[in-house]
């Protein structure tokens, strides 16, 4: 019973907790926390179901911010159009990508995404014809939803960035405890145990690390039209090393994890401003940190204390 009503419990204090207060800046840092939380949730996918360690997550990021910013900018799109554009682009990206590198496994399969990742870095750093080069895109039409006008206030943005993580969120759940999650996890574990068992490994890897990138695609277009302006650095190494940060630290393999790695993110983010790029120092300690003393992430942490609570929650799928 308990089990149940706590995922409510928390999705009522998620959407009530803008409204305890009426500053803009806080408001901000919680939009930018649901941003984070559902790449975090995409990468986790990758990472905590499948066992695949990617390096060039951060590009499917940063694809999807500029094919919503172009294609709203130059074509007229309305805005939620190019956010589903902006997940169907780094859909076909992530299908590509996935099709040549997933064949491979362990660091190679690493090596392969970090490459991949360098290139489309590179490419949208240099074509300035389309992408404005390191200056960037700026003016982006804000978000807007459906049958309303544009989100002029962060608090709006933040509703709808958190029903995605919601959404998202239960989709994670559900898809653990189905066949097709459960073919992920037989994968993760022992990929040629899982092979003579009749899983297709390559087409189940396939399959997640597509959904993946289409979901960071969408982040990338919420992520543009609510700050309305991008640069190639939302592709770079250190957003990568963040959302490793989230998804380790949190938790990966779980649901919950990855979206309070990226709270403690950015609250580190932004308490540790002042200190400019010192602040990398503090995340590489966490990172450290996290893996010899809780390997299992922070919500590891209270697992016992939900297993006394509640004996029917299974060990190998308790978030």
């Amino acid at each position: 019973m308990m089990r149940k009503a706590l995922p409510f419990a928390a999705a009522l204090v998620l959407a009530l907790l803008p409204l305890g207060t009426n500053s803009t800046y806080l408001h901000h840092v919680m939009v930018l926390w649901m941003l984070y939380a559902l790449l975090a949730l995409s990468l986790n996918v990758i990472i905590g179901y499948l066992g695949e360690l990617s390096f060039g997550h951060a590009a499917f990021f940063g694809l999807g911010a500029y094919a919503s910013a172009i294609l709203t900018m130059q074509t007229g799109l309305p805005v939620w159009l190019g956010l589903i554009a902006a997940g169907l682009v780094a859909g076909l990206f992530g299908f590509v990508i996935g099709y040549v590198s997933l064949r491979i496994v362990g660091p190679q399969f690493a090596i392969l995404t970090l490459g991949f990742g360098s290139i489309i870095y590179t490419v949208t750093n240099y074509w300035d014809d389309l992408t404005r080069g390191p200056m960037g895109i700026n003016n982006i039409p804000p978000l807007a939803v459906w049958g309303y006008g544009p989100l002029g206030e962060a608090r709006d943005t933040y509703f709808v960035v958190l029903a995605c993580v919601l959404a998202f969120a239960y989709a994670c759940h559900a898809l653990m405890r189905s066949r097709t999650g459960r073919a992920f996890l037989a994968v993760r574990e022992n990929a040629p145990l899982a092979a003579s068992l009749g899983i297709d490994v390559f087409r189940t890897k396939l399959l997640g690390f597509v959904a993946a990138t289409v979901v960071a695609g969408i982040a990338g277009g919420l992520y543009a039209h609510y700050l309305r302006v991008i640069t190639p650095e939302l592709m770079s190494l250190q957003y990568m090393a963040a959302l490793i940060i989230m998804v380790v630290v949190g938790g990966r393999g779980t649901v919950v994890g990855p979206i309070l790695g990226a709270l403690i993110y950015v609250v580190l983010l932004e308490v540790l401003r002042a200190f400019g790029p010192l602040r990398l120092i503090v995340f590489a300690a966490l990172l450290t940190g996290s893996v010899i003393f809780v390997p299992h992430g922070l919500v590891s942490l209270w697992r016992p204390w939900r297993r006394r609570v509640d004996p029917a929650i299974r060990p190998e799928l308790a978030p």
